[in-house]
């Protein structure tokens, strides 16, 4: 606990320190890396820092209620000179591959650079490291440093800090949540947050298509090992057809661990040549486990895993890995 401690007041000197910064979202940013970094842009320039957020792919139509959301950089890469004066923010980042494409070169040109993050299996690829795997999200973590840095947290600054905090932890539903996590909530809703508003922003806006598009993946719904394991998949073409960005398929997976006795859910989103799987599980099984074997990571559980291939050929690799976790354990063992 002292080595995290001393390391809350690192990354807080660093960002009272540097008059600029630029503040790094993951690939296919969902609510928390977008929250937490959109929250930071908004306090940042309240005290005057000279900041930018950028993001290697684009906001999803969803968040774009964020506070100046319209001032997102979408951008594969930055050249080293941009980022010589700069603290380099990354947020929710668990690996740099999962940043800008020229990553280790921007670390090597920046200033300084800070990692905040809460998954377990964070790479610590910046200066200083805060990583807080016990946190429900990041947004625990940015709440934290926002309160300590002692000039407030503002109402937009409040409000995306709220939706980063529940769309990770499932509005408090999942294993993560802790005490920390609704104390959090509560200096957030002091601060402005509102909690319908932005659950009517998040979740009551799917589309008939979407809503036709989940309706497709639940038919076609599998139980195996026993009924210990849940899998379906979409194909390319169908999520294209609905006109689904990233955030429409967030949350159907969980829909399988509604199904009484499973344990490991799994979800398969052909795209680019390749496939996105996303895992859930409960105890005693890990996603994060499962996830490696792919290549992915991710927390206990909640991961995923970008594999290459075609879909036909992904879905029985991703079975047989299940069925072989759920028999042996630790798939990557075997």
């Amino acid at each position: 606990m002292t080595g995290v401690n001393a390391l809350f007041d690192e990354v807080l000197e660093k960002l009272k320190k540097y008059g600029s910064w630029v503040i790094l979202c993951h690939e296919n940013p969902d609510g928390d890396t977008l929250g937490c970094a959109f929250a930071l842009y908004s306090f940042g320039k309240r005290e005057g820092k000279r900041v930018s957020i950028v993001s290697k792919d684009t906001l999803p139509e969803v968040f774009s209620f964020f506070p100046f959301a319209d001032e997102l950089l979408v951008t594969k890469r930055l050249a080293p000179d941009e980022v010589k004066e700069e603290l380099l923010i990354s947020v929710d980042i668990s690996t740099e591959k999962r940043a800008l494409a020229n990553m280790p070169e921007l670390l090597s040109a920046c200033a300084d650079s800070v990692n905040i993050d809460h998954h377990g299996d964070n790479t610590r690829f910046a200066k200083t490291n805060l990583i807080v795997p016990e946190a429900s999200a990041t947004a625990e973590v940015i709440t934290a440093l926002l309160e300590a840095y002692g000039k407030g947290i503002s109402e937009r600054e409040a409000s995306a800090l709220y939706t980063a905090l529940v769309t990770d932890n499932g509005n408090f539903r999942y294993n993560s949540t802790s005490i920390e996590s609704h104390r959090c909530a509560q200096i957030l809703l002091k601060s402005g947050a509102k909690p319908a508003e932005i659950d009517d922003r998040i979740n009551e806006n799917m589309t008939d298509k979407i809503l036709r598009l989940w309706g497709l993946a639940l038919s076609r719904a599998e139980l195996f090992a026993g009924g210990s394991c849940a899998l379906f998949w979409l194909r390319g073409h169908e999520i294209d057809g609905a006109d689904a960005d990233s955030s429409a398929l967030d949350g159907l997976v969980n829909m399988l661990m509604r199904v009484k006795g499973v344990k490991i859910a799994l979800f398969l989103a052909e795209k680019n040549g390749g496939c996105k799987l996303s895992v859930r599980s409960r105890a005693p099984y890990s996603a994060r486990e499962l996830a490696a074997v792919f290549g992915g990571g991710g927390h206990v559980n909640a991961a995923g895993a970008k594999i290459p291939g075609d879909l036909d050929g992904t879905l029985a690799s991703v079975k047989k890995e299940a069925e072989k976790y759920v028999a042996f354990g630790n798939p990557s063992a075997q």
